[in-house]
């Protein structure tokens, strides 16, 4: 006869595909995060090259960057794939691991490693959940001729949250639109260089230095290594943002916020997946939340003002 295996194994086996799984996102994660600094600091020199003057160096160094920049952006590509799928995997295996420690704890087993087992599943399951996306409700605050400065103050004082919150939208929006369109001029400067490199390969005179090229390319040569292959369909490359899905958030939190016709726009750019429409967007959206912050500023002024002169 079989003998059954004792649940104690099942649900210790479960706990060591869960680590490994576990220990596998934790190397992408921190991989990603240098991956990602090191894409930012390319784009930063890249950005230093273009206010320089244009000479035949800086213009073949600016080709070069852009190449390694594409490449980081491949690898930062591949890696959130890799990540992606890790997490489901260690998503999987927490689930079997769960099942397994029900399992055991059904087994009735000794005292000591019911508490082991219960500790264990707490951690897999946490009992605090992280708070949802909530809407910024934006109260319509009339100054009450009839109100006391208490009164006034509870008003003022809600306003100053509200404002608080609107100004960190501001500030991440500002962010994803500055992020999204750095993304963007990497894809035309890419584009750029490639019709380059297209218009002189068909040019019969190349520009050689004196003395042959010594391995050295002229401005106008193409790269013995192609660059690298995350086309969109037109040749050129969009580099990942920052943040994927950011106007998920801002079109449930901002709702009452801006007018429908922005919360459609920044929809319609992220369904469009084009880095430069949700820049746009993104900024459009901005520019909206700072309205109604000035707005709410100017109406605490006028309460906390109310409530000065009652005090008089």
């Amino acid at each position: 006869w079989a003998q059954s295996v004792p649940p104690a194994n099942i649900t210790g086996k479960a706990q060591e595909v869960a680590g490994v799984a576990e220990r596998r996102v934790t190397q992408l994660a921190t991989k990603r995060q240098a991956v990602a600094a090191r894409y930012e600091g390319e784009l930063s020199a890249i950005d230093r090259l273009k206010q320089k003057k244009k000479t035949w160096n800086s213009e073949r160094e600016l080709k070069e960057k852009l190449s390694a920049a594409n490449e980081t952006a491949t690898q930062l590509r591949d890696l959130d794939r890799s990540l992606t799928a890790a997490r489901s995997q260690l998503a999987g295996s927490k689930r079997v691991l769960i099942a397994a420690i029900d399992a055991e704890l059904t087994a009735k087993p000794v005292p000591a490693r019911v508490q082991v087992l219960q500790r264990l599943r707490a951690s897999l399951v946490p009992q605090m959940k992280l708070p949802s996306a909530h809407r910024i409700a934006i109260p319509n605050f009339e100054i009450d001729p009839n109100a006391d400065p208490e009164d006034l103050d509870a008003q003022a004082a809600e306003l100053r949250q509200i404002e608080a919150e609107l100004m960190r939208q501001v500030t991440s929006l500002d962010k994803q639109s500055k992020d999204l369109e750095r993304t963007a001029e990497l894809r035309r400067s890419h584009d750029r260089t490639i019709a380059l490199d297209r218009r002189d390969d068909n040019t019969p005179t190349r520009n050689t230095p004196p003395g042959g090229n010594n391995g050295v390319r002229g401005l106008g040569e193409a790269s013995d290594s192609p660059a690298p292959s995350q086309e969109d369909g037109t040749g050129g490359t969009s580099p990942p943002p920052a943040d994927m899905g950011f106007e998920t958030e801002a079109t449930v939190v901002l709702q009452d916020v801006v007018d429908p016709s922005t919360i459609d726009t920044l929809t319609s750019a992220q369904r469009s997946g084009d880095p430069s429409k949700r820049s746009k967007a993104a900024a459009k959206t901005r520019d909206a939340v700072k309205v109604k912050l000035d707005q709410l500023r100017a109406k605490r002024s006028l309460i906390e003002q109310r409530a000065k002169q009652l005090r008089k």
